[in-house]
């Protein structure tokens, strides 16, 4: 099955409108009767598409949750964005449908996001998993965009959704040769937009999640690339060192998106950690 099979076969969006908000989430959900809920929060140059090789992993294990951050996907943007709104939303969301008990991985952004939700909701994140993340960027509220989020932003306003889409995926993934892979992620880095950009950026320059980290009291497993040049092992490390009883696991020979890159591994190491007692 191609990866273009995989967007195919993808539930489509579900819309939640947000009062305090005043915003759409969007999320994709795949529901199992009697199974536990695990929900995906995904990268910054992703979607709730950026899960396709989950949903259709785990689509006979688990009632699945694909949630689009704001100005991602479908969601609609949110002004003066940080993690904890988000985090609060996303809770909303989630109660919303009934969802109470849950599993958590996050990407990169999305493993920023997802410390937050396990720290202030613990009585609903069952276990954790973080893949290729760290504790944000500390900034101070009223900073100034990040310089490699401005020159993102030029080039999303100069080149075609093609250009954007494949830059991306070189400059995350320099050492990629799978073509296939290489062709999934640029597809869904083609959908990121000027508001996902400083939407996305804004939430995590001014995040630090250091002084929560000890909150977190669910099970965590802890996914890293041997080759990410985004999340250096330093910043890998503290989440390691500080989040008590945590397990790491890392996988050779990949960078920033073991999801897909490889994917079996990733898949079985999730699961493994999701129906360990």
């Amino acid at each position: 099955m191609s990866q273009f099979d995989f967007f195919l076969n993808l539930p489509q969006s579900i819309f939640y409108r947000d009062e305090q908000e005043n915003l759409v989430l969007s999320y994709r959900i795949s529901l199992l009767k009697d199974k536990p809920y695990l929900v995906f929060l995904h990268g910054y140059n992703g979607n709730s598409k950026s899960w396709a090789y989950q949903f259709n992993y785990f689509k006979n294990k688990f009632s699945i949750i694909a949630i689009d951050f704001p100005g991602f996907g479908r969601s609609e943007t949110m002004t003066d964005p940080d993690m904890y709104r988000v985090s609060s939303l996303i809770n909303r969301a989630l109660k919303n449908i009934n969802v109470d008990k849950f599993s958590l991985v996050g990407h990169s952004m999305g493993g920023m996001l997802a410390q937050i939700i396990s720290a202030n909701c613990s009585e609903s994140v069952q276990k954790l998993i973080l893949s290729c993340t760290h504790t944000g960027y500390a900034l101070n509220y009223k900073h100034p965009l990040r310089e490699p989020y401005m020159k993102r932003l030029e080039q999303r306003k100069e080149m075609s959704d093609l250009e954007y889409g494949k830059l991306r995926v070189k400059k995350m993934l320099p050492k990629l040769e799978d073509k296939t892979i290489f062709n999934f992620l640029a597809k869904i880095s083609e959908e990121i937009t000027q508001e996902s950009i400083l939407c996305g950026g804004t939430a995590m320059q001014i995040l630090s999640t250091k002084n929560i980290l000890n909150k977190i009291k669910c099970p965590c497993l802890i996914l890293t690339g041997s080759d990410d040049i985004v999340v250096s092992k330093e910043k890998s490390s503290f989440l390691i060192n500080h989040i008590t009883h945590s397990l790491h696991h890392e996988i050779e020979g990949v960078g920033h998106a073991p999801y897909c890159e490889s994917y079996v591994e990733f898949n079985d190491t999730v699961n493994s950690f999701l129906t360990s007692e």
